[in-house]
């Protein structure tokens, strides 16, 4: 796991301080903005933002450029293990002394159909409550307002809604919440119960999926589980598919959750 970069405090903590005092926006609400090329701060978002990668969109990413996730991570990806986080955050590397994110041009983001769900969303955030301000898992939307942003005024209109459908960010949101699900279990949120080797299989099956392939064809993996012949046939060439299985695996073999089965000895 590149641990490169590691804090030794939890990066979102500040985020979710702060998420008490944003303008937020519910379903059904609508506002306005439109970017465009015409706009003087075309990309200048791109610079000097911390943008946190999920799973789905290292999965996303590595599948665009063409890249083993390995080679992504090793490429792109600063893990973050914090003493006071029990999960492995992983953040985008940015490029030069301006922070430009790798994938941004002239012409904008080069690999925009792919793009994280963070750059996606924006200038809309979203977070997830862990609970202590509102209902636990309720997901929370905000608008983010930055001085460089002109976008903000432009009079096209939105609806929450049709911004997160016209964003493509559907599937990525599905995916997205399905981990975030997970971290709301205590042995994923309590970093003294996850050793450096849960810590490496929870980052294996989640954003090293071609290593987690690897892992699960090329050793006894399958002579110990007992895995149905139809999901081995999919994880064999879907990322999806395996991430989905990825996280089954972690809820069975680091959460205790009954969600697999060890083959009769």
């Amino acid at each position: 796991m590149n641990d490169e970069g590691a804090d030794s405090k939890n990066p979102l903590a500040e985020v979710h301080g702060a998420l008490e005092k944003m303008d937020k926006i519910g379903w059904g609400e609508t506002f306005r903005f439109r970017c465009h090329k015409e706009l003087s701060c075309w990309t200048a978002c791109c610079h000097g933002a911390s943008i946190f990668l999920t799973p789905y969109d290292v999965l996303r990413a590595k599948r665009r450029l063409g890249l083993r996730s390995d080679e992504f991570i090793a490429k792109h990806v600063h893990v973050t293990v914090g003493e006071d986080f029990g999960l492995p955050l992983a953040r985008l590397k940015m490029d030069g002394p301006k922070g430009a994110c790798p994938f941004v041009s002239e012409e904008g983001c080069s690999i925009y159909g792919d793009r994280p769900t963070t750059c996606r969303l924006y200038p809309i955030g979203q977070a997830t409550s862990s609970g202590t301000e509102a209902r636990r898992g309720e997901r929370v939307y905000f608008k983010i307002y930055e001085d460089h942003c002109l976008g903000w005024k432009d009079p096209k209109t939105y609806k929450l809604e049709d911004w997160v459908i016209d964003q493509g960010a559907t599937d990525y949101n599905f995916y997205n919440e399905l981990i975030i699900q997970m971290t709301f279990h205590h042995k994923l949120g309590d970093p003294s119960g996850l050793d450096d080797q849960k810590m490496g299989m929870i980052f294996m099956a989640l954003y090293d999926l071609d290593r987690f392939r690897q892992f699960v064809f090329d050793t006894t993996f399958l002579d110990r589980f007992d895995v149905e012949k139809e999901t081995i046939e999919k994880i064999k060439t879907s990322d999806e598919e395996l991430l989905r299985f990825g996280m089954r695996w972690i809820e069975f073999s680091v959460m205790g959750m009954k969600t697999m089965e060890l083959k009769a000895t």
